[in-house]
């Protein structure tokens, strides 16, 4: 993930913010069962989601507190 990319979730709203995990949660499942078929080549983006999940549910409960 890019420093530019990290700066870009920071000037998200919470409801986009909301939508963007949802939409990374999903990519998550689609992920895991391609990689549980054998079909996923490329196992280092199961990581890399998981980071972008955290990194945005800690934005949310940072804006929240505020």
């Amino acid at each position: 993930m890019k420093k530019t990319d990290k700066i870009s979730y920071t000037q998200k709203s919470i409801s986009e913010l909301q939508k963007s995990l949802f939409d990374l949660q999903k990519k998550l499942i689609d992920l895991k069962i391609k990689q549980s078929t054998g079909n996923l080549k490329d196992t280092s983006l199961l990581a890399k989601i998981r980071y972008e999940i955290a990194l945005i549910k800690t934005l949310i409960n940072q804006n929240q507190k505020v």
